[in-house]
């Protein structure tokens, strides 16, 4: 694959994405979420004055950022799991984003197959 074509479909994936994160009021919708909260479905636990609990809450974080990533946000943004793209609309993911999506995953799979 051409790197131009590369470049596209990873752009275009990513504005997609953007636009329904915003489309569906998960970006800024809340204002406390920023988009890594949107995008993992995760709320930061609170720090403390215990330096030990510090500790213990930022590996809380960390895990379960990793954890909502893989389990949360790799599939919604693979799938295109959107409220609006439901009903009428799922024709416009099967036509149109679905194609882009597979262009993107196998652009960058063989981008690091190389």
């Amino acid at each position: 694959m051409r790197p131009q074509w590369l470049v596209w479909l990873v752009f275009t994936y990513m504005i997609g994405q953007m636009m329904c994160f915003i489309l569906e009021g998960s970006w800024f919708g809340a204002p406390e979420q920023n988009l890594m909260n949107a995008l993992t479905g995760f709320t930061a636990h609170e720090f403390t004055d215990n330096v030990i609990g510090n500790i213990g809450v930022f590996v809380l974080n960390v895990v379960g950022g990793t954890i909502g990533f893989f389990t949360y946000a790799l599939p919604r943004l693979l799938l295109w799991d959107y409220s609006f793209l439901e009903g009428g609309w799922s024709v416009v993911k099967w036509v149109i984003l679905y194609p882009i999506n597979a262009g993107t995953v196998l652009g960058i799979i063989s981008l690091f197959k190389r």
